[in-house]
């Protein structure tokens, strides 16, 4: 420590500033260094790192990369339990600096897979040439055809456990829990219940999300009593899931179960959503705006959205033949 305080007081600014900048980089990687020995240099590493439901889209672009040989891949996140029983992922890791530095330093190849900037001022996202798992796609620089679907891979005994569940509708009534709620992403939670209402003579419930999210009245609450994988394996139980856009309904097509989805116009159902689904788009003039909270029109795109056009949605999927959902493949378009 005396050497290191006797350096900074003989050596000139021009000198010094390289070796602090030479020792931050030496002690950040120093950690990426130490799980390279123990486990190897990975081909690839991903990072999204924002929300349950950015880092479960990932797992579509860790089954493509598996689908072209690139087995050696790790994936940076918080949330390790969506990728329990993946073959598609080698090692999931912290969410840590040296990961971008050192790996990449080492010669992995390194991913940001974020596919959408945020403007503040405007509170809106800039909205996407493609559907966004194609875009996360286009951003691990994968070519060709991709499938646009995420997966999540249950264990018997996790299906087993929630059996109860099974030939239920699940709804959630509100988003707000999410990691950076959005209001032009919600329905009016009493339209949801007006919902729940028209079917109760015929249709078991089942309420997932938010502890804080309204309560629907005639539904089994479950509302923020269950972990990730405890969710998914009500929804692979479940005969329907009912909502709107978020991770949820992102959960609910990684476990095979089919939706009923009120878009409203904030986003349109090519850029997000699942053709297996019912999705309820309004193909107003502004939409698909990618606003968050903000808006000029009084949501009139949610608006537009009635209980009726829910329940009809609702009955169609219902009586529909379940098995495998359908899923859109696209060929990419090239990343900037």
């Amino acid at each position: 420590m005396i050497a290191v305080q006797q350096l900074k007081k003989t050596l000139p600014g021009p000198v010094l500033r390289p070796l602090r900048s030479s020792y931050r980089f030496i002690r950040g990687i120093a950690p990426g260094f130490r799980t390279l020995w123990q486990h190897g240099r990975p081909e690839v590493v991903l990072y999204f790192g924002a929300s349950f439901g950015d880092d479960l889209m990932c797992t579509a672009v860790l089954r493509e990369l598996s689908r072209r040989g690139v087995t050696n891949v790790w994936m940076m996140s918080k949330y390790p339990d969506l990728f329990v029983g993946n073959s598609d992922v080698r090692r999931i890791v912290p969410l840590e600096s040296w990961i971008a530095d050192g790996v990449e330093f080492l010669g992995a190849k390194y991913h940001s897979l974020h596919y959408g900037d945020y403007d503040k001022e405007a509170d809106r996202s800039v909205p996407p040439r493609q559907h966004i798992i194609a875009e996360m796609c286009s951003r691990a620089r994968l070519q060709g055809t991709v499938s646009l679907r995420p997966y999540l891979h249950l264990q018997p005994e996790e299906v087993e456990k929630w059996v109860s569940v099974r030939g239920r509708i699940a709804f959630q009534s509100a988003g707000l829990s999410a990691k950076w709620p959005m209001r032009n992403k919600q329905w009016f939670p009493e339209r949801f219940q007006e919902v729940v209402r028209r079917l109760k003579p015929h249709c078991e419930f089942v309420q997932l999300g938010g502890k804080d999210e309204q309560l629907l009245e005639g539904a089994l609450d479950l509302r923020g009593n269950t972990s990730i994988r405890e969710t998914a394996a009500i929804l692979h139980n479940a005969s329907l899931f009912v909502g709107t856009v978020g991770f949820l309904m992102h959960l609910a097509r990684a476990v095979e179960c089919p939706g009923v989805i009120v878009f409203g116009g904030r986003e349109a159902p090519w850029q997000s959503g699942y053709p297996c689904n019912e999705n309820l788009y309004s193909a107003v003039p502004c939409a698909p705006c990618w606003l968050w909270n903000r808006c000029d029109h009084d949501r009139v795109c949610l608006q537009n959205i009635s209980v009726e056009m829910v329940v009809r949605a609702i009955e169609r999927r219902l009586n529909a033949a379940r098995g495998p959902l359908a899923v859109d493949e696209v060929a990419l378009l090239a990343a900037e």
